[in-house]
């Protein structure tokens, strides 16, 4: 084993999960194997035109969030997102208030079911709303609570109308509707909502990239992994580089990679573990954006920045020049809308051409705003066939199997918490605390 192929830690999986545990173990000789050409994962930001739009992660939570704890620490700039009013489409239609009861009030709903949804979603805040702002706990009994049956069957819409509006939210949150999902994502979403939201100036990719910077040439890109397997002494990695295949060794590894990705690497795991990463099912999201030739304005009103969308193709819209200075946007004169889908179009979307999906979703966003397409001089597209671990009734039990250390190796990943921004970080952070805790001596 030459020197240089040996080091204390490999972390396999350059998203915010493995990033952020190399960021934790930064002074250990540590290396992060990446198989793409780039770090970040899906934190992913692109340029469009005048604008950079988030194909990712689009936000952090609040003011003292693992995330905006990081951010802060190493200098990334966020911005508040300075929302004043609360929008739906919904059948057909945009709405917008500046109250969340507001929007209720204008919705075309019965009003003895306006009413319900009023008094069940005042029960949830009462009930649950101290789960925000806490690290997840899988074994917390209110955690529990919301992952125990389906969402439909914990809310118990009274019509179809109710269905359409707790789908709205649940297709934002998981990419699902709320017969497959349990109500955990929804919930907690529909309770962040209501929280302060920033924006990372230059798109969400910029937390990762400081990382990288921090990390500087222990960031190994183009480096794709094929196996993983623990000697008696070692961890031996097996991997694609650029100039042909090597043979990596390390006293200890972490996994920052989905379950399934998990998996196939790690030769030798356990049956328990292998049966218990068998169990994880991944929900597909694709991300789209437009540039247009007029501002966003023209089609969203003022202090709009996210619409959920119901009863069509897409699940959401956002506007990613929000952010950026009115003088800034009043000189380039352009707008965007970032659009994106859940679960079920997405593997769509993914069956077409690059030129068919984007075709499909403007088709879908013309409906909406009839004679946007007319405006476009641009767009993009990403899909992400692994967006979000599928949440069935009783996953919450899985998650301390999934964070069990394997002798040498440790896991990581969205599959292994909360999931989404906060979860996937804290477990990266966890997993950094396992090494620094661990009695296994590390290379020197």
């Amino acid at each position: 084993m030459s020197s240089e192929n040996t080091h204390d830690i490999l972390i396999i999986g350059a998203g915010i999960a493995g990033l952020g545990a190399a960021y934790r173990l930064r002074e250990n000789d540590v290396v992060v194997l990446e198989s793409n050409n780039f770090a970040g994962g899906r934190t992913e930001s692109r340029q469009l035109g005048d604008y950079v739009y988030n194909a990712g992660a689009q936000v952090i939570m609040g003011d003292s969030s693992p995330v905006a704890q990081l951010a802060d620490e190493l200098g990334v700039p966020r911005t508040l997102i300075k929302k004043t009013r609360v929008p739906l489409f919904y059948h057909g239609k945009l709405y917008s208030a500046r109250t969340q009861p507001g929007l209720l009030n204008q919705l075309p709903l019965p009003i003895v079911e306006k009413v319900r949804f009023a008094l069940t979603n005042l029960a949830i805040k009462r009930h649950y709303g101290q789960l925000v702002g806490k690290i997840f706990d899988p074994t917390d009994p209110l955690v529990g609570q919301l992952n125990a049956v389906t969402a439909q069957e914990f809310l118990r819409p009274a019509s179809d109308r109710m269905v359409d509006l707790w789908n709205t939210i649940s297709m934002i949150a998981d990419g699902e509707s709320i017969d497959c999902t349990t109500p955990y994502h929804p919930i907690m979403i529909m309770l962040q909502f209501l929280e302060k939201e920033y924006a990372v100036t230059g798109g969400t990719h910029q937390l990762t990239l400081a990382m990288a910077r921090k990390l500087g040439d222990r960031v190994w890109t183009n480096h794709r992994v094929f196996s993983v397997e623990e000697k008696s002494d070692r961890v031996e990695v097996q991997v694609n580089s650029p100039s042909g295949p090597r043979t990596l060794y390390a006293k200890q590894a972490i996994l920052a990679t989905p379950g399934p990705v998990t998996r196939n690497l790690v030769k030798g795991l356990p049956d328990s573990k292998l049966s218990v990463l068998a169990n994880l099912e991944y929900a597909s999201q694709t991300s789209a954006a437009v540039l247009l030739d007029v501002p966003t304005r023209n089609y969203l009103p003022d202090g709009v920045w996210r619409i959920p969308v119901s009863g069509h193709r897409s699940c959401a819209i956002t506007d990613p020049s929000f952010f950026y200075p009115a003088e800034y946007r009043d000189s380039c004169g352009t707008g965007i809308l970032r659009i994106y889908t859940g679960d079920l179009e997405s593997r769509y979307l993914q069956s077409l051409s690059r030129e068919e999906a984007l075709e499909r979703i403007v088709e879908d966003l013309d409906d909406m705003f009839p004679r946007i397409q007319e405006r476009i001089i641009d767009s993009d597209i990403r899909h992400w066939p692994m967006a979000n671990v599928r949440w069935r009734p009783g996953h919450t039990a899985l998650i301390p199997k999934l964070q069990t250390p394997i002798g040498r190796l440790h896991f990581c990943g969205d599959y292994t918490g909360a999931g989404y921004l906060n979860g996937s970080l804290v477990s990266g952070q966890r997993a950094a605390k396992e090494i620094k805790t661990s009695k296994g001596e590390l290379c020197c």
